[in-house]
């Protein structure tokens, strides 16, 4: 064979050898996407035990560990509104072997109000779990009947109004203050860590007003009449809450309040585990014993999946950009 023949064959048989060295890199990560999970995963929660995410990724825990056939750890990871949690996240291998639970607004509110060291393209949206409304709560015996007298008095007293929120940079803070930016209204927000230590406050009188998550642990305080809904944020009523919402009453703007709950990975994360994982909620989002486990009045009748949550941190950032920083 001569010796430009020989060349020849040896860069043909170099190509044809380097040609299945990437089919086979291509199809190990087929494979690895198709068998996903092989191992643990962990689920953060941002915040303390017993609050609406904890309750959320609980539930959403046990029904992915029983379709994915893998254990689901939930980990609680509470500290600075949620940060902790996130950036534990992301230091961890971007594989879908850590996804964290996420409240909006306050994941979005972190970073415009402080330097965190992620912003919403740190992270890809997998799905909703449930969105909780929103509600202004006074004890049942304050003086204030009604949302005119309360925003009345808090006007011609301008440091008299104390707000109790669950959280410092959470959306309920943040309505807050555009309350005031947007109607005038002077407002102080009085922020604790959680609805339970709101309503605490309020028993207590030490502040004057709560605007809190109307989420399984503040309905049955206001369901016994413990405590009184003046408004709630969501643009219509809801059927389980007897209170009119801020639009009704003339405050139009005042329909952010609502907090989504959903589920992250890391921006890193391979498409093929995020779309598994988000089919795996879809399927979640139907079942009974995880409908229950949710609180249906709380779960979106249509699926919203990876597209509609990053929608969703887009136009929260949009929203609140202005009244908290950057």
């Amino acid at each position: 064979m001569g010796r430009s023949r020989w060349q020849a064959l040896l860069a043909l048989t170099a190509a044809l050898l380097a040609g299945l060295a990437l089919a086979g890199c291509g199809s190990g990560s087929r494979s690895g996407a198709d068998t996903y999970p092989t191992k643990q995963i962990r689920m953060l929660v941002p915040y303390t035990a017993g609050g609406p995410t904890d309750i959320a990724a609980r539930s959403l825990g046990r029904y992915l560990a029983q379709d994915l056939g893998q254990p689901v750890v939930v980990e609680n990871m509470p500290g600075a509104s949620g940060t902790a949690a996130y950036q534990e996240l992301l230091s961890a291998k971007p594989d879908g072997y850590t996804i964290s639970m996420c409240a909006l607004p306050t994941a979005v509110l972190n970073y415009l109000t402080n330097d965190v060291g992620y912003t919403r393209d740190s992270f890809k949206p997998i799905a909703v779990a449930t969105q909780v409304p929103s509600a202004l709560v006074v004890p049942a015996d304050s003086p204030y009947r009604d949302l005119k007298a309360l925003f009345d008095d808090a006007k011609a007293n301008p440091t008299k109004v104390k707000v109790g929120t669950p959280g410092a940079t959470n959306t309920h803070a943040a309505e807050t203050r555009r309350i005031t930016k947007l109607y005038g209204v002077p407002l102080e927000v009085v922020p604790f860590n959680g609805n339970s230590e709101v309503q605490a406050a309020l028993l207590g009188d030490n502040v004057t007003v709560g605007f809190v998550n109307a989420s399984q642990d503040v309905l049955p305080a206001i369901e016994s009449g413990l405590l009184r809904p003046l408004a709630v944020g969501t643009p219509q009523r809801l059927d389980y809450l007897d209170a009119p919402t801020f639009v009704e009453l003339g405050y139009p703007e005042l329909v952010h309040s609502t907090t989504t709950f959903g589920v992250l990975a890391s921006q890193e994360t391979p498409d093929a585990v995020v779309r598994k994982l988000e089919d795996v909620l879809r399927r979640a989002s139907t079942d009974p014993g995880v409908l229950d486990g949710l609180d249906r009045r709380y779960v979106p009748q249509q699926f919203l999946g990876s597209a509609e949550l990053a929608r969703m941190f887009a136009e929260t950032e949009e929203t609140f950009r202005g009244v908290v920083g950057n």
